[in-house]
């Protein structure tokens, strides 16, 4: 039976066997073409996947303004580690266990009992021949140091030198070829505000780079060395190890050595302080010269002046030196006349302003030196020339005598001698024997033994300590105890009271100290 066509003029031909594949093959063909006309019409990102990788990016628009100033600042950073960086070393110490407990500042490397001590620090290659800079502290009592450069290598250094009353110290090491080192800046250039960089080894971490600024110039630290130190501080990030390191400018200067930090836990709080490079290069000079810092000396135990002295004394406000005591007979100043009392106001026509900046000048002045000092003693200016000594080393120097030692202990209650009557000294007085006299070179038997002191009376506010010997009272020379007894019944509270006391110290000879207070 034939099909017919609807409105065709005759029946359709009859198809072949390959005529039956054309339209599969020519669907499927349309279908092809299609997707790849599609791809290439959206660029074919379908079809690359390793376009979605990422990739660094090259910014070709020049920074302006803010971005461009931090972008020069980050830049500087970079510079001056890349420069100074090679020439600052970490060092490692070891010592015998002693059983006590070290004063380092930065000492926290304490092996168990019997075991070697040990601890890290930093420091400063400052001349290619291998000289280094670097703290006291860090090498004190190291039985082997070890320092290793900026390129792994290991040297056994030989000490030049040490100087503990600023604590620093001159190490070397060696070999044939000269190392990189940094150069020295001027401290006295810097400026509160400006930018440094703290590099070293905190915590053994070799090559550590903090940034910040300097924070504060000339500070004062508590401790035994304080007329010799002035800090620069910093809030660039000092904790253990970074000591000896170098504090550098944005030039790639040395401006300090990095050697303390205050703080209540032992590590970085945000304040730390290094030794400015003026002193340093002081020091560094001499202890290569010399192996040792020759300064000069007066040979007299000073103090502040307090208001009741500066009163007693005829000065407008507390200032200058107080002459506590002579160290010994021979020394500079007693050859010059200055006596226990004495307040030193001036040297060499600069004014003095207290304790510490009068030790601080003259220790920077050279031994043999003469010097004139204007003092005043019982109201008087007088002036006189001084030839420096030289000051004995730390190891050399007596130790201060002990204050505040324990009262009696049938002390009377203070409820128990209230009076409405003249003030009370508060301390029980013996006559001085000719031992006492003869121990402490008083030169007669004279003054007034301490004895038991009360608690909250006048001689504990004073400072008085049991076994002194008061030899006057505002001027007034006392003989014996009945001498004290007159001198407080013309007093009246808010009177001043300033003391002249011989105190038998631990170290070398006997000591004179000025006591001062106001009558409660």
């Amino acid at each position: 039976m034939e099909r017919m066509s609807e409105g065709t003029a005759g029946p359709l031909p009859t198809r072949g066997p390959w005529k039956r594949w054309m339209m599969p093959i020519g669907l499927g063909l349309s279908v092809v073409l299609g997707i790849g006309l599609g791809v290439w019409i959206s660029g074919g990102t379908s079809a690359r996947p390793s376009t979605r990788l990422l990739q660094v990016s090259e910014s070709h628009v020049a920074p302006t303004g803010a971005l461009a100033t931090a972008l020069a600042l980050s830049e500087a950073f970079a510079q001056v580690a890349h420069q100074v960086e090679p020439a600052v070393v970490h060092i490692e110490t070891e010592a015998a266990r002693t059983g006590r407990r070290s004063e380092d500042p930065f000492d926290f490397f304490f092996g168990p009992r019997g075991r070697p001590r040990r601890g890290t620090g930093s420091g400063v290659i400052v001349d290619p021949e291998g000289y280094i800079l670097t703290n006291y502290h860090v090498i004190r009592g190291a039985s082997t140091v070890r320092v290793k450069t900026f390129d792994g290598k290991t040297y056994t250094p030989e000490v030049i030198g040490v100087d503990p009353e600023t604590d620093l110290a001159v190490i070397k090491i060696s070999r044939s070829e000269p190392f990189p080192y940094a150069r020295m800046g001027d401290s006295n250039k810097l400026r509160v505000g400006d930018w440094v960089l703290a590099i070293g080894s905190p915590f053994g971490l070799e090559q550590t780079v903090t940034a910040g600024i300097i924070s504060a110039k000339d500070r004062i630290t508590d401790g035994e060395n304080a007329p010799f130190q002035r800090f620069l501080q910093t809030d660039a990030a000092i904790n253990p190890g970074n000591s000896g390191g170098p504090l550098v400018n944005l030039m790639g200067e040395v401006v300090g050595i990095n050697t303390q930090i205050s703080t209540s836990t032992g590590y970085f709080n945000g304040v730390g302080f290094a030794l400015p490079s003026s002193l340093a290069v002081e020091v560094y000079n001499q202890l290569v010269r010399r192996g040792r810092v020759a300064r000069g000396y007066l040979g007299v135990y000073v103090k502040p002046v307090t208001p009741p002295i500066a009163r007693l004394n005829g000065l407008k406000e507390p200032q200058g030196a107080l002459v506590e005591s002579l160290t010994d007979p021979e020394s500079p100043a007693a050859q010059a006349g200055l006596q226990t009392g004495d307040i030193i106001v001036e040297i060499d026509g600069e004014p003095v302003r207290d304790s510490r900046d009068l030790t601080r000048r003259v220790a920077s002045m050279d031994v043999g030196r003469t010097v004139r000092l204007k003092y005043i003693r019982d109201g008087r200016e007088y002036i006189t020339s001084v030839k420096l000594g030289v000051r004995p080393s730390l190891a050399d120097r007596r130790e201060e005598p002990l204050r505040g030692e324990p009262r009696g202990k049938n002390a009377q209650p203070p409820e128990e001698r209230k009076s409405s009557g003249p003030p009370q000294l508060g301390a029980r007085l013996e006559p001085v024997t000719p031992h006492v006299a003869d121990v402490l070179k008083l030169g007669a038997v004279r003054g007034a033994v301490v004895g038991e002191i009360e608690e909250e009376s006048v001689a504990e506010t004073l400072g008085l300590i049991p076994g002194d010997v008061i030899l006057s009272i505002n001027r007034t020379e006392i003989r014996g105890p009945e001498d004290v007894k007159r001198v407080f019944e013309g007093l009246k509270a808010g009177d001043d009271v300033v003391m002249i006391v011989a105190r038998a110290s631990r170290g070398v000879g006997p000591n004179r100290s000025v006591l001062s207070g106001t009558i409660p």
